[in-house]
């Protein structure tokens, strides 16, 4: 698969277009992530789930008062959650049938801080092994205002 990388604010990531889309059922089942009845972290931030892509996933998230630190600034755990959650999708994709997996390594690079603003996050897999998954994510405010990187490992 060859992945067309596009430059948001000096930092390259893949076109959306470059990732095979997902069945329907696929589709339906990761639309629906975040939003069941078990009580699960990522319903508690309130997550949603834009688009997902065999390898590929965007996400959003609503401001919300609650997600600031004391200093105003929205919290860089909510910044970091996004840059893993974002991933989440996008390595489950690749799977035929559902399966346990996790973050074993996250290294996050902040840029920005933002605060009253909501935010949407990108996560792809850069390559995918029989029991490791590599990943890359970032997090920009809703008018692309760049906020953060991560590089991600996934135990499959």
């Amino acid at each position: 698969m060859t992945v067309v990388l596009v430059t948001l604010n000096g930092v390259l990531i893949p076109d959306p277009s470059s990732f095979k889309e997902l069945s329907d059922d696929k589709k339906a089942l990761w639309a629906r992530y975040g939003s069941g009845t078990d009580p699960l972290f990522v319903q508690l931030i309130g997550v949603n789930v834009e688009e997902v892509r065999e390898d590929y996933c965007r996400l959003s998230l609503p401001f919300r008062e609650d997600l600031l630190q004391a200093g105003g600034a929205i919290h860089g755990g909510v910044i970091s959650t996004l840059l893993d959650t974002a991933c989440v999708p996008a390595v489950g994709s690749g799977f035929d049938k559902a399966q346990p997996y996790s973050t074993i390594s996250m290294q996050v690079q902040f840029l920005s801080g933002a605060s009253q603003t909501d935010l949407e996050a990108v996560g792809w897999v850069t390559k995918r092994g029989k029991s490791i998954a590599f990943c890359n994510s970032v997090v920009q405010t809703s008018d692309g205002k760049l906020l953060a990187t991560a590089s991600l490992t996934f135990k499959i």
